[in-house]
Parts: structure tokens; C-alpha cells; sequence
């Protein structure tokens, strides 16, 4: 299945703030088919990720099978022992939660003092839209808030970067126009609209997608570079550091 161009651009940016992080173990929530966990392992680190629904934890167990006794997936996040991970990760992961300043203090009680967290999220809550609302987003993001949002959670040496721009303020109104008679997510919870969002793309996105080259967009990876301080694309990456107060 091919690579929505929000994707592949987010993951140059995660890259690209991560590079020089040493190996380590990471605990990842929200892991969804395990993605971005295979980015991670793949580079040599190792540890635990989480999602909802007993079928998404297999697929995890499934896709991720191969790494062996380095990657557990866990049931339940209580199991996870305090302070025992160098590295939270949870991209695109807060957007869907209603409590997300509660949520967020109890994954990073699972760091430990001066390990890091680095997380994804859409940006500006003026974007918000139907794509938004099929796959059981409560919110999008203002900068502020979401650098509110981790030092209230204890995260300091925080670092927001703005990718995407400019690409994807094009491909985000064209993904709201095919998909504004989509009706398959009506009757589905909010968690079920996410769990079902992490596992596939509505239909019309994947007919457009089976016709793109993702190559098309790659150059963009380098462009959306001279915007990271910018407050302008379509999602933040962040990160910073457990505090040891």
C-alpha cells in the first residue's frame, strides 16, 4: 500500500530531528500497524509498543514478528514498569484522545529522568475537517498548546518543528474533497473510527494513491526543510526531555 505524501514527509522530519539519538529502548503508544516502530528497530533500537483492540495488537505481533525478542507487545500499559525506557514515542496518537494532558502524564511515567519523548500531531485547529472527523480526531494542534501541553506533563528542552508545508496544504483540501461523501466510518465510535484509521485508508484515497508515484513527492522531504521554524504546514513533530524534578 502506498505512502500518503503527509507520511513520507513526516517521517523525514522525525529522521531528521532523531538521527543522532544513541540506541536505546523505546516504549511506543498507539503503534498502529507498526511503521513507524519498524523505522525505529530497524536502526537498531529495541523495547515495547501499545495500541487499542485486541486485532490491532496482532497485526503489531504479526508485522513485527521478525524482530524477535527485541519488540514486545503489550496488552495493557500497567504491565510497563516505571521510569524503565530511554525514548516515548506516539505519533499521531494525542489528536484522538479527549483527556490528553492526563493520558499523556501517565506515558511519561514510564521514561526515565532525562530519557526523551518525541511525538507527532496535526496541526492548526482551523484545518480541522471531514478527514479529520472520519478517523476520530478531537482536535488539531496550536503550537502553544502543545508546548503547554508537555511541560505540563513534565517534558522540558522542548522543540517544535512545523513540517509539511508546502505540499500538504495542497493534498490536505484535495483528501477533504474526495472524501466529503464518504460515509463508511458513520456508526463507529471514536475509537473504533481510529483503530480503523491506523489499519486502512478510505477507498477513494487509495484509488488516487494506486496512481501516484510516491517518488513525485519525495523531493519535497528537502523543501519542507526551509519551513521547519515556520508556523505554516500541516503537522508538528516534537520532542524534549523528562525532567528529573
Amino acid at each position: 500500500m502506498k505512502k500518503q505524501p503527509k507520511l513520507i514527509l513526516r517521517e523525514s522530519c522525525v529522521h531528521d530531528i532523531s538521527k543522532s539519538w544513541p540506541v536505546g529502548r523505546f516504549v511506543e503508544m498507539g503503534a498502529g500497524t507498526g511503521h513507524m516502530t519498524r523505522i525505529f528497530l530497524d536502526r537498531g533500537f529495541s523495547g515495547a509498543c501499545h495500541d487499542l483492540g485486541e486485532d490491532s495488537r496482532q497485526m503489531l505481533r504479526d508485522n513485527l514478528a521478525y524482530a524477535g525478542d527485541r519488540m514486545a507487545v503489550v496488552d495493557e500499559l500497567d504491565g510497563l514498569p516505571d521510569a524503565s525506557f530511554d525514548y516515548l514515542l506516539a505519533f499521531e496518537v494525542l489528536e484522538h484522545i479527549e483527556h490528553d494532558a492526563e493520558v499523556l502524564r501517565s506515558w511519561v511515567r514510564h521514561l526515565k529522568p532525562g530519557g526523551r519523548v518525541l511525538v507527532s500531531v496535526p496541526a492548526h485547529q482551523r484545518k480541522f475537517g471531514r478527514s479529520d472527523e472520519i478517523v476520530g480526531h478531537v482536535r488539531r494542534y496550536e503550537k502553544a498548546a502543545l508546548q503547554a501541553l508537555l511541560s505540563d506533563a513534565g517534558i522540558g528542552d522542548i522543540r517544535i518543528v512545523n513540517y509539511g508545508f508546502p505540499i500538504t496544504e495542497l493534498t490536505r483540501r484535495f483528501s477533504n474533497r474526495l472524501i466529503r461523501d464518504d460515509h463508511s466510518y458513520e456508526g463507529l465510535t471514536p475509537e473504533q473510527r481510529s483503530i480503523r484509521s491506523a489499519q486502512a485508508k478510505p477507498k477513494t484515497i487509495n484509488r488516487v494513491l494506486s496512481l501516484v508515484s510516491g517518488n513525485l513527492f519525495l523531493p519535497f522531504r528537502s523543501v519542507q526543510r526551509w519551513f521547519y521554524r515556520y508556523d505554516l504546514g500541516d503537522g508538528y513533530v516534537a520532542c524534549g526531555v523528562k525532567r528529573s524534578d
